[in-house]
């Protein structure tokens, strides 16, 4: 037997067939989208449907198994964005995603005057992009009546079913801004107080709970059979989390550097600053330190690299340029030789408005350093968050690697040794769409327990360990050189 998992990313969609007696993947599937012209942040909804569906399609056709033994479909998506329905059911938007900035300081501000207290509820506070914001955004400037909003997960189930019955899950519900985080519902209050009518926002329910099944009309586009149960589904920062095996508090933490970056683990509800908290799947939750800068540090220095080089008459190259940078960085010792990046190209969520620099430049320093010190800036702002979600007690816990950035053997070997830590990273890069998948094996019992399907996570024999003599140096570096500007 086989279950289908669907991850509806913010720049693409991924498709992953797994078989459930052993965690095999049988098939990874991609298709690509990107905003609407001239757009704030949005993304034409059609277009987002048609890729997914050519992306299912593809999945179920190269695996060469058949559809009919594919048993659940488990869903991943994008957070805190949102999709806006009338009375009847009908969309009245496209998909307005996190990177939406409509929502002003001044309509920010106006929130949390009129909220008091009940804004702190929040595990991941209140900003631009969020579903709770742009709600009460659109309610209050514009002429659209909403009736119904749901976060873009969600928005994808009610069209893979066909129905219309407007739920979400407690960790997807969590990222809009306003949730009673550590309750696991709605901010009633806050919705009150700023006049918005409470049933417009969907009932939060189990990640694992069945909403439906594929339709005949969706079946047909994609080659699956049609009523294949489909999850409620989740957020894609928690599913892979359970993508990459953690699911208990001793399971130990992810450290992902993707577009962005970000430091997680599972534990009891918490607020700290600089932190998130999300709701986990089933129980718990998701204690997430993140940061802006990640993979986009590098490639904005390689957008960098590449006009100095046209502007030689240099034509840079345009395959494995990355690997080719890992290797010139690795040349360069820890601590890049006194220079050190600080990694505030987009700011931070607590401060927006930090910038990025170099310390300590000199005359000595080159191409390699510089790219060096990119990749251990990035890698020190994720220790500072850590040691905002992990206590000295904690310390001892396993590590594990995703996203596109620590497949690099540079960035990982630069991780462990700035951590002290092993690293285990996971066989399959996908790791939100694996979640999905993992836990439509929960909602059909398959697996007894979250647990249980987090078992089937597969590791690379080789892990990262970290170098004694780098780790002491690292140490050093991160207290001389980042310590007097409160990383």
């Amino acid at each position: 037997m086989y279950v289908l998992g669907i991850d509806l990313g913010t720049n693409s969609v991924k498709v992953l067939i797994m078989k459930l007696e052993t965690g095999e993947i049988a098939v990874i599937a991609q298709r690509s989208y990107g905003y609407i012209e001239g757009m704030e942040a949005e993304q034409n909804r059609e277009f987002v449907w048609s890729m997914t569906v050519q992306a299912v399609r593809e999945a179920v056709a190269e695996s060469g198994i058949d559809a009919n033994l594919i048993k659940a479909v488990g869903l991943s998506g994008q957070m805190h964005g949102a999709v806006l329905y009338d009375q009847a059911g009908e969309c009245l938007s496209n998909i307005i995603t996190w990177e939406d900035t409509r929502c002003g300081r001044d309509v920010l501000d106006e929130i949390a005057s009129i909220g008091g207290e009940d804004i702190h509820k929040s595990g991941c506070g209140i900003a631009t992009g969020f579903l709770g914001p742009t709600v009460y955004h659109t309610a209050r400037h514009s002429d659209i009546n909403v009736g119904h909003v749901l976060l873009p997960t969600d928005w994808l189930r009610q069209e893979l079913t066909g129905e219309r019955t407007f739920l979400t899950d407690h960790s997807n519900g969590s990222s809009a801004g306003f949730f009673d985080t550590q309750h696991r519902d709605w901010n009633y209050s806050l919705i009150e107080k700023l006049g918005l009518p409470a049933d417009i926002f969907p009932k939060a329910v189990s990640t694992t709970e069945f909403d439906g099944g594929i339709s005949r009309s969706t079946a047909e586009a994609a080659g699956l059979p049609a009523g294949i149960p489909v999850t409620v589904g989740g957020g894609d920062q928690p599913l892979s989390m359970i993508g990459s095996g953690v699911c208990d508090v001793s399971d130990g933490f992810l450290l992902n550097i993707g577009t962005g970056s970000q430091v997680s683990k599972v534990g009891e509800y918490m607020k700290a600053e600089e932190t998130i908290t999300f709701c986990f799947p089933e129980y718990g939750y998701s204690l997430l330190g993140a940061a802006l800068s990640g993979g986009a540090a590098l490639k904005w220095w390689r957008t960098v690299s590449e006009g100095c080089a046209r502007m030689y008459g240099v034509n840079s190259p345009q395959r494995n340029i990355y690997a080719k940078m890992d290797r010139c960085a690795a040349g360069i010792p820890p601590g890049a030789d006194g220079l050190a990046f600080i990694p505030y190209l987009s700011g931070t969520r607590v401060s927006p408005d930090l910038k990025a620099s170099f310390k300590g430049l000199a005359r000595r320093h080159g191409y390699a350093h510089f790219t060096r010190a990119i990749m251990e800036g990035v890698v020190f702002e994720l220790y500072h968050l850590y040691e905002k979600i992990v206590p000295a007690t904690d310390g001892d816990t396993p590590m594990i690697a995703a996203g596109g950035g620590l497949s690099s053997p540079l960035w990982a070997q630069i991780a462990a040794d700035i951590f002290g830590k092993e690293i285990k990273i996971t066989i399959c890069q996908e790791q939100a769409a694996l979640g999905a998948a993992l836990i439509a094996g929960v909602a059909l019992g398959y697996y007894s327990n979250m647990e249980q399907a987090c078992a089937k996570i597969e590791y690379k024999t080789e892990t990262i360990k970290p170098i004694k003599e780098n780790v002491e140096k690292y140490k050093e570096s991160y207290e001389m050189q980042y310590g007097s500007i409160g990383l």
